[in-house]
């Protein structure tokens, strides 16, 4: 169930992008196409740090939201008042990563200083996590900061995920 402070800034991400590409979201998978477009008609050189504190809270909720519909999870909210805080935990891997911070590199097409955009698991997952997705080929910067990119990042750190914890469970038996 999403939380009602996550439901008003996702509101809020479907009522931007329906004002400014007049698209309605659905929450799905391929609607992210519609986010990042948005995403490109807003991002300015001189991207205002009251733009960003108020439209990378609503795509991040936005993009939290299909990620736990596309792979089940949950949100961890410690702050209702700091979104650049709020995480979710998927349940097909052990992965966590902060919504918002992905939306505010988007939206910035940079990393943003009080803003995390990784993904983390366990401890001992963490270096070959990152190894593996080094190993992956190169893409564009567009593609590199689109939340559909993030996206298939993500899966594809939950395919990584899961067949670690196969080996694992391998060695334990």
């Amino acid at each position: 169930m999403t939380p009602q402070v996550v439901q008003g800034f996702v509101d809020g991400a479907r009522a931007f992008v329906r004002r400014a590409i007049g698209v309605e979201l659905d929450g799905s998978d391929t609607s992210l196409a519609f986010v990042d477009h948005y995403l490109e008609k807003t991002r300015t050189p001189d991207l205002k740090p009251d733009v960003l504190a108020l439209v990378a809270p609503a795509l991040g909720a936005y993009f939290g939201e299909v990620a736990i519909a596309r792979f089940g999870g949950s949100w961890v909210i410690e702050s209702e008042a700091d979104p650049a805080g709020w995480r979710v935990e998927l349940e097909a891997a052990e992965l966590r990563f902060f919504p918002v911070g992905l939306a505010a590199e988007a939206l910035a097409r940079d990393e943003v200083p009080g803003y995390d955009a990784s993904l983390s698991t366990r401890p001992a997952w963490m270096e070959p996590l990152a190894e593996a997705l080094s190993a992956s080929p190169p893409v564009d910067e567009a593609y590199y900061y689109s939340l559909t990119g993030r996206l298939e990042t993500i899966e594809h750190a939950i395919q990584i995920l899961l067949e670690l914890k196969r080996r694992e469970q391998e060695e334990k038996n």
